[in-house]
């Protein structure tokens, strides 16, 4: 990904803020495939499950498919909530497999994401007492954890 290319995702993410009113900047390092967004509405951004954020986020990843032949994957992320979301929810993976292991009874998350959904397999995938699979279509695809064998 050019730095070209990283500046045209900027600038569509704060043209998009402008022409909404809310109070947020997006910044990017031309080291990382990562935008920065900052100011008075992170709130607003983050709310929901930070929906808002992962929507930006796919925009900007389908406006850099069209304009540049590298397949580069970018991250929109607002003080740090990639993270922390990712470490909540290897918690909440853990905290599951261990209500299944004792109760042998599956366990079901609420709809998430496929991303969402992808860490909280990976947070399983070394534990042979549980297994995680995806169930369900479209945004009411979700993550059960069923006891092993």
């Amino acid at each position: 990904m050019s730095e070209d290319d990283l500046k045209r995702v900027v600038d569509f993410t704060n043209q998009i803020f402008d022409q909404s009113g809310l109070d947020l900047t997006a910044s990017a390092s031309a080291d990382e495939y990562k935008i920065d967004v900052r100011g008075g509405d992170v709130a607003i951004l983050l709310g929901h499950n930070a929906e808002l954020l992962d929507a930006l986020e796919y925009l900007g990843n389908r406006l850099l498919a069209r304009s540049s032949e590298e397949d580069a994957r970018l991250v929109l992320d607002s003080g740090n909530y990639r993270a922390r979301r990712e470490k909540e929810l290897q918690l909440m993976a853990e905290k599951a497999a261990e209500k299944v292991r004792s109760t042998r009874v599956p366990f079901s998350f609420d709809p998430m994401t496929p991303n969402e959904r992808r860490i909280i397999h990976l947070a399983l995938a070394e534990d042979k007492t549980v297994k995680s699979e995806s169930i369900g279509n479209g945004e009411n695809r979700k993550v059960t954890i069923h006891p092993s064998k």
